[in-house]
This record gives structure tokens, sequence and C-alpha cells, in this order.
């Protein structure tokens, strides 16, 4: 008993010492900048810098009406952008999963491909695409579809088309993973009990792949509702979002450190909420799965 004791002892010390660099970067690159961020959020705004005064009036311009809006279009924004990349990336991750094998790694492939151009690039190319004068409005001129080239750039359509587009990938992928796992006869089995294929796939697939939805829904969800790049090369200026005011407080002139680190914290813990959530969610996806199995 004792030998056994300390061998798990030492198991648990050994992968303390693997983690420990991983650790390490984590609180220096990491908490230590946050915690700097939070402090910032309590002192007085400068003209350039803060002054070391402890007050509340960041958290309380925070918590105005226009900083509540930006939220809001960002929460929006990245809800539909989740909402559109899983009805498109589910039918894309099926067809994946049940391709043969000479296929299936170059669909992978394409669904890759994206990753291997840099990200600015790619989203100047659709800059170059809806504008006024660009390929779109060019064809459809050409095609005789439209007299006058209609207006597609800096518009709220225009940042959730290339969000989609941007973060479709990271839906696609851990759909396929969770897809790939299911046993398939399980289908043919229900069908040959009398089911049919809708019912079959809201039977059988869609519970089976819920742990892949709840993946992608994170890799969508979250690094979407921080946004900046996308909605600051391709939307408008009359919706903000809060990365884009995150970053007119910090780089326009006067600067604001403290309202942008409160909004920095702010978006942290809303971060931290949702991801409860999405955590809340896969525990009960994993408590059913294990009462099935049981069954």
């Amino acid at each position: 008993m004792n030998n056994e004791l300390r061998a798990q002892r030492k198991k648990e010390i050994s992968s303390w010492i693997l983690s420990l660099p991983a650790l390490i970067w984590l609180l220096v690159f990491f908490l230590i900048p946050y915690f700097i961020i939070l402090l910032y959020s309590f002192f007085e705004s400068g003209i350039y810098d803060v002054e070391p005064i402890l007050t509340l009036s960041a958290y309380k311009e925070v918590l105005t009406k226009p900083y509540i809006s930006s939220f809001y279009l960002s929460i929006k924004l990245a809800f539909y952008t989740t909402v559109i990349c899983l009805i498109a990336g589910y039918p894309v991750a099926y067809v994946i999963a049940r391709a043969s094998e000479k296929y299936k790694n170059l669909l992978i492939i394409l669904i890759v491909i994206p990753f291997w151009t840099n990200f600015v690039i790619r989203i100047f190319s659709w800059r170059i695409f809806l504008a006024p004068d660009g390929l779109l409005n060019t064809m459809l001129i050409g095609l005789n579809f439209i007299n006058d080239p209609i207006r597609l750039l800096r518009t709220d359509f225009a940042v959730l088309l290339v969000m989609v587009y941007v973060y479709l990938p990271y839906m696609i992928l851990p759909l396929y993973s969770a897809i790939e796992k299911i046993d398939f006869s399980l289908l043919d089995a229900a069908m040959d009990l009398g089911a049919n294929p809708i019912k079959a796939f809201l039977k059988i697939t869609l519970p089976l792949s819920k742990q892949g939805i709840l993946a992608g829904t994170i890799l969508v969800f979250i690094p979407a509702l921080g946004a900046y790049i996308i909605p600051q090369l391709v939307g408008n200026q009359n919706s903000l979002l809060i990365g884009q005011v995150i970053t007119y407080k910090i780089k326009n002139i006067p600067r604001n450190w403290p309202v942008a680190s409160a909004l920095s914290f702010f978006l942290v813990l809303l971060i931290g909420v949702f991801l409860l959530v999405f955590y809340y969610l896969n525990k009960r996806v994993k408590q059913k799965g294990i009462i099935i199995d049981e069954e």
C-alpha cells in the first residue's frame, strides 16, 4: 500500500514538474499583465498616462449607456457568428466525417488552407471584394443584376460575413472530430427499427456530437466577442464593438488607460461567465453520456 502511495506521489510530483514551465509562462505573461490592467482601472486618468490616485471613476463611466451598448453589440455579433458557423459548419463536418479516406484528408486540407495566409491579408482581400468598385459589384453590374454598386463595405453585414468566414474552420474541425467518433451503424439500426433519416439524426447523431458543438461554440464565440481587426477594417464607426472602444481609449489623445482597463476587466469577467456556462453544459453532456452508456 505504501509503495502504491509513493508511486502516486512521484507521479503527481512529475506532473507538476512537467507543467511548471507552462505555469511560469502563464504567470509571467498572463496573470501579471492582467493584475496591472486591474490596478490601472482604479487609477485617475491623465492626458498621456495615469495618475496613481485610487478612484472608481473608470467603473462608473464604464457602466454608462454607450459602453453597455458596445458590450451588447459585441455579444450579439458573437452570437450570430456562432449560430451561423454552427448551421453552416455542421453539414460540412458531417460530409468530411462520412467521406472515404481517399477524400477525407483532401477535404480537411481545404478547410485548413486559409490558415496558411496571413490573417490581415485575408481581411484586406474581403475589402477589395466588397468595395463599391470591387469584384462582386463589378460582376453583378456586368450580369445586369444591378445598375448601381451596392454598399456592402463598412456595414454590419460585411462584419458578420467576414467573421463567419474567419471563424468557420474553428467550428468545422471540432465538429468533424466529434462526428468521426460516432458509430454510424447505430443509424442503420435506428432506420431498421422504423426511424426516418431526420429522426435518426436528431436522436443519435446530434446528441452524440454535442461535445463537438460545445467545443466549436467556445472556439468561435470567445474570440468573436473581443474582435477588433475585422470590424475595424470592414465595419463602420456607428456600431463600435467593445474591442474597438478599448483600442480607441488607449491610442487616441487624450488617452484613458483606466477606462480601457476597466472595459478589459469587464470583458474578461464576461468571458469567464460564458466559460463557466459552457463548462456546466459540457459536464451535463458528459453525465448524460455516462447514464446512456450504463443503460
